[in-house]
Parts: structure tokens; C-alpha cells; sequence
């Protein structure tokens, strides 16, 4: 089911804080997932409700317009490749929590798409990539029967999750990937040994991994690097194992196996 909050988002929205609560409050359950996504590394939510004076309605529209007409086409890849059903996708202006986000909703997995975010990252011309990786988890989530995010909850396992959603980004979209810039694959190709060096580290001892994956981090000068390693790590796999497979693994072999492949 599409549940797009952004036509409520316009009836409300003059530009000011008190204008996005009042949008926000129509729905409860992703007003909680907002503020929870902020509280759950100790921030408060209202310190950010500041970063809605960056985007000028016009920004919102154009990420809301392209977004509506390449998720159809995403959605019929996904299905030919596997039988997803039973899910929601939600379009919404947050505080910048995530341009993507896959998370329950209304008790069902859901991808979450945030405009604001969309609009900041200037992602306009690569929602196809993000749709699709997107999708990815999604996919995970469905085939799985659990709920992805839980798995998370150890960073190490962030390598698996996130390299089979670049994996289903790679298959419907190609490259260059949404999160890409020019040299950046070429330069992880190079680099992959210092990678996995750099992330091995970080895992003995017992480091933070954010650096790896999130947009407003560098390492080694670069972003997203997680995905890089991520993807390598399940294009290993399918060397013996289906996708259908990977995405069923235990998580004991899991861990096991991202060691194999860091060593």
C-alpha cells in the first residue's frame, strides 16, 4: 500500500516549525518513529526541527514528483525477481532521519521515504537507486520472516543487510549507484584490502562502524564505504549460495563468514 503523507504536508506547511508538528500529529505512529530515531543516540528531536528551514517547497515537490514516477517501475523489477507481497511504502517530510528507511509501519514492513532528505542529499536524478536498495532490505525483511532492523542492533551485521540491499540495487539499477561519485568504485577496488583492514579493526575493537555508512561521515576521505565492503561481502557468498539462500543464512554463519571474508 502507498501511504503518501505529502499532499498533507501542503495543506499544513507555511514554512514553520509549528506547521510541520501540526502535519506530524495526522500521524502518530511515524511522529514516534521520528523523534525515537533521534532519542535512540541520546539527541532531541526539537534541536532539529531547524534543518526544515533548508528546503523550499518547490525542493519537496520535485523529489515527491520524481520519487512517484519511478516506484512503479522499481516495484515490477523487484517482482520479477522475487514474490513480495504484504508491505507498505510511505512518503513523508521528517527531519532528515533517512532518504530511505525500511521499518515496521502500521504492522507491516514498510520502506519510508523521506522528501526533506531526498532534497538535501540533491538526490532528484538517483531515486531509481535508492528505490531499489530500498526494495533490497525490504526484500531481506520478507524473505527472512524477521525484522531486519534487529539484526542491526550489532553493527557487524550492518556489512550483510546493507551489502544484500546494494546487491538488489546492483541487480534492478546498475551502476553507478545512487550513493556513488565519479572514481569512488574504482578507488574501493583499489583500497579493498585497507577496507577490510580498517573494518576489522574497528571490530576487535569494538569501534563504532557508523563511519562506514553514514552520509555524514568520510573515511580515508571517502563516504559509504560499508557498502562497498557490504556488496563484496554477499557477491562472495553467491559463489556458494542463492540469494534466496544468503538471506536466510543464521546469523552465527553470518558473523562467521563476514570474518572469513575481513581476513
Amino acid at each position: 500500500m502507498l501511504i503518501d503523507t505529502f499532499p498533507c504536508f501542503l495543506k499544513y506547511w507555511d514554512g514553520s516549525k509549528d506547521s510541520w508538528i501540526e502535519y506530524i500529529k495526522n500521524y502518530p505512529e511515524l511522529f514516534e518513529k521520528i523523534k525515537w530515531d533521534y532519542e535512540r543516540y541520546k539527541m532531541d528531536w526539537h534541536e532539529y526541527l531547524k534543518l526544515l528551514s533548508k528546503r523550499s517547497a518547490d525542493d519537496l515537490k520535485l523529489a515527491h514528483e520524481n520519487l512517484l514516477k519511478i516506484l512503479p517501475e522499481v516495484e515490477k523489477e523487484v517482482k520479477k525477481l522475487f514474490d513480495v507481497t504484504d508491505y507498505n511504502i510511505v512518503i513523508y517530510v521528517g527531519l532528515e532521519n533517512g532518504a530511505g528507511w525500511v521499518t515496521e509501519f502500521k504492522g507491516k514492513p514498510s520502506i519510508l521515504f523521506g522528501l526533506e532528505a531526498i532534497a538535501e542529499l540533491g538526490w532528484y536524478k538517483k531515486l531509481k537507486g535508492l528505490a531499489a536498495h530500498e526494495f533490497g532490505h525490504l526484500i531481506h525483511w520478507l524473505l527472512r520472516r524477521e525484522n531486519v532492523e534487529n539484526l542491526e542492533d550489532e553493527q557487524i551485521m550492518w556489512l550483510y543487510t546493507e551489502g544484500f540491499a546494494q546487491r538488489i540495487e546492483d541487480l534492478i539499477s546498475g551502476r553507478p549507484w545512487h550513493l556513488e561519485e565519479k572514481g569512488w568504485f574504482e578507488w574501493c577496488e583499489e583500497n579493498e584490502e585497507v577496507i577490510k583492514k580498517e573494518f576489522l579493526r574497528r571490530v576487535e575493537e569494538k569501534e563504532p562502524l557508523n563511519p562506514f555508512f553514514g552520509s555524514w561521515y568520510t573515511l580515508f576521505g571517502k563516504q559509504y564505504l560499508g557498502y562497498y565492503l557490504g556488496y563484496k561481502f554477499i557477491c562472495r557468498l553467491e559463489q556458494e549460495y542463492s540469494l534466496e539462500e544468503i538471506v536466510k543464512m543464521e546469523k552465527e554463519v553470518i558473523k562467521r563468514k563476514i570474518l572469513e571474508f575481513l581476513r
